[in-house]
């Protein structure tokens, strides 16, 4: 043959085997703080791309447009259970270190499928308030256009070519993307939004084969991404920023559940415990434990950690240890599970009996190998995706476990909430962190209560509420026989070592002078230092020049920059506001110099001086780029409708 044309075939079979790839499917779980009822969240599209610091500007994407966009409630596919966003799609052949969500803002005309679920808004959260009312608030997205970016790593196969020989397909195109622009819809209390059209083109595609599809999940934490905040002194309103949201190839991921006796436990105003069940593991560099996963307790006391990331290794498998936390129960903490590796299919179970003293109690499970997996507990609320609820998932029980109240009588916890030292605030997108250490020689911190800060106020919106007890606590072994012991943490019952987190930003340092302990009354405080920059970063800054086209229309409002459609900075427009003409406002200390400092703006505008500011206000969003890559500063204008 040809020297050339054998190249030649060699390089179109490559290109074609790139090109089959095996059709994905792509779903959400999700994890939300128990005082939600609902949280929907509506998709018009998903994209890939094989880097994972692209903008959504950037080359090199793999764009896919749902035909009819799909709503999925979070607050149901807790527990791991898998709302379907998309299937079938035909997407080439590699592996993808960034998947992009692009959602349908809460102010675009309601898609049919949020509507059939019962939604006001696109993107909507549901809770009761102290009152016992339900309030049924829009999320507030960042720069909607640009989507919400998740680094991972998701490897798409070269899919089976005699299935693609013998099977059939159809594929149909037609466009089918929800316009960004403005709604006039009064029941929206935040009024108006203007923003950029996007269209993309929905590919559908129906295929008979022999080879099952690719499965794709996208994880969401509620406990950091829903974001309360006060702003005109009186209304709230809920910000959705994608903090630490990620995504699994589920064909090797693996799970951990249990269940808890709920004996005497007292439920949130959503019908669930207060309590939440998280996957830790070690930080790089071994100063803390982080979290990878989290998930609330069912109504039954059953939970499942759902997807975790595995591996196949028999010497060094995947291990993390499970804490189990909420206000009024002494903290769980069982160290070392072992998940499942890719190639076992069955759940090893362990029906646990627990033997109590007054400072040690001892598992004893009896084992079996059960090969349709576990079932998840029964999540509230409901969904037009209602996905699957994973009754055949690769993990592993730690067994039953009762939860000892966190003090003999009321109180079982107490109330705490943060300040800032003067012209040391925390970044806008910052997550507080609560934290105890287990007694033993080199222990670290574990994570045990966290809550995002009000990004306009540097507050917390709602005081964290935190355990007086101690903590009980054992490591797993591949028996499963776990002997728990009770004992005070090593900062004292009752006191949390504190420190933020942020995007673009190292974490804060744990030290005993930054802890908070119980109050001899009303709501304990703690000062909260300052972020400085991750490594690598050095400091940035924007200049805005705004111009209000109404001056007077709006007195008060915030930029805030985003990255990925997580909150990173926000500063004030009171004062250019005010002026009516506008002016200039400065945004410093952004992350530059690093291959993640891409930002977008979008603007919060109301007037303080309305009996009812909520109506007043206005989102905007801004398409221009904020490339902070190669360079310490850059420039925009923008302009307020």
């Amino acid at each position: 043959m040809n020297h050339r044309l054998h190249l030649a075939l060699l390089a179109a079979i490559g290109g074609l085997l790139a090109g089959c790839g095996t059709r994905t499917d792509v779903s959400l779980t999700g994890n939300t703080p128990a005082q939600y009822s609902h949280v929907w969240v509506t998709i018009q599209g998903v994209w890939f791309n094989t880097s994972g610091t692209a903008g959504p500007d950037d080359g090199g994407w793999v764009k896919f447009s749902l035909s009819t966009p799909s709503t999925v409630d979070l607050v149901a596919q807790n527990g791991g259970n898998l709302g379907s966003i998309a299937s079938g799609l035909r997407i080439p052949a590699r592996t993808y270190s960034q998947v992009r969500l692009i959602p349908v803002d809460s102010t675009a005309p309601l898609a049919s499928s949020a509507q059939n679920a019962g939604a006001l808004y696109n993107f909507e959260a549901d809770y009761v308030d102290t009152a016992g009312t339900t309030q049924q608030l829009p999320l507030e997205l960042l720069n909607p256009d640009k989507g919400i970016g998740i680094p991972t790593s998701l490897k798409v196969p070269v899919a089976n070519i005699n299935a693609g020989v013998t099977g059939t397909s159809t594929t149909t195109s037609t466009p089918g993307a929800l316009p960004f622009g403005s709604n006039s819809s009064t029941s929206n209390p935040f009024g108006t939004t203007t923003g950029t059209s996007s269209a993309l083109t929905a590919t559908t595609t129906t295929t008979t084969g022999t080879r099952a599809n690719n499965t794709f999940a996208v994880a969401f934490d509620g406990t950091s991404d829903l974001v309360p905040f006060r702003f005109a002194s009186s209304s709230n309103g809920i910000l959705w920023s994608a903090h630490v949201a990620a995504a699994y190839d589920l064909s090797p991921a693996s799970g951990i559940s249990g269940q808890l006796s709920l004996t005497n436990i007292t439920t949130s105003t959503s019908g669930l415990p207060n309590i939440r069940v998280s996957a830790e593991t070690l930080s790089a560099d071994g100063t803390r434990y982080i979290v990878v996963s989290s998930t609330a307790v069912q109504s039954d006391g059953s939970f499942l950690l759902y997807p975790l990331t595995t591996n196949s290794s028999t010497t060094s498998p995947l291990t993390y240890d499970v804490v189990i936390h909420g206000p009024d129960i002494a903290t769980i903490i069982i160290k070392g599970v072992q998940v499942p590796r890719p190639s076992s299919s069955s759940t090893t179970t362990h029906q646990a009996t627990t033997l109590t003293t007054p400072t040690t109690s001892v598992i004893i499970p009896s084992t079996t190998t059960t090969t349709t997996g576990t079932t998840t507990g029964t999540s509230s609320g409901t969904s037009t995706n209602t996905g699957s609820t994973n009754t055949n998932v690769n993990s592993v029980s730690i067994g039953t476990l009762t939860p000892r109240a966190a003090a003999a009588a009321p109180p079982t916890s107490y109330a705490a909430n943060v300040s800032t030292a003067p012209g040391a605030l925390l970044p806008a997108g910052a997550v507080v962190n609560f934290y105890q250490t287990l007694g033993t020689q080199g222990a670290v911190p574990y994570v045990i209560e966290s809550s995002p800060i009000d990004p306009f106020n540097q507050v917390l919106f709602n005081d964290q509420a935190l355990s007086l007890g101690t903590i009980d606590s054992g490591t797993w072994s591949t028996n499963g026989t776990v002997t728990v012991v009770s004992a005070a943490p090593k900062e004292g019952a009752g006191t949390y070592l504190v420190a933020a987190s942020a995007p673009g930003f190292s974490d804060g340092t744990l030290e005993a002078k930054t802890s908070v302990s119980p109050p001899k009354s009303g709501t304990a405080m703690v000062v909260v230092p300052a972020l400085a920059l991750e490594s690598g970063a050095t400091a940035g800054s924007l200049s805005a020049t705004v111009v209000a086209t109404a001056p007077g229309k709006y007195d008060q409002g915030q930029l805030m920059l985003s990255h990925n459609g997580a909150l990173v900075a926000a500063a004030s427009l009171d004062a250019v506001l005010k002026q009516g003409t506008g002016g200039i406002v400065t945004v410093p200390g952004l992350p530059s110099g690093t291959p993640d400092a891409v930002y977008y703006a979008t603007v919060q505008a109301w007037n303080s001086t309305s009996s009812d500011p909520a109506t007043t206000a206005q989102r905007q969003w801004y398409p221009q780029v904020i490339d902070l890559r190669t360079s310490t500063s850059a420039a925009i204008a923008l302009t307020v409708n």
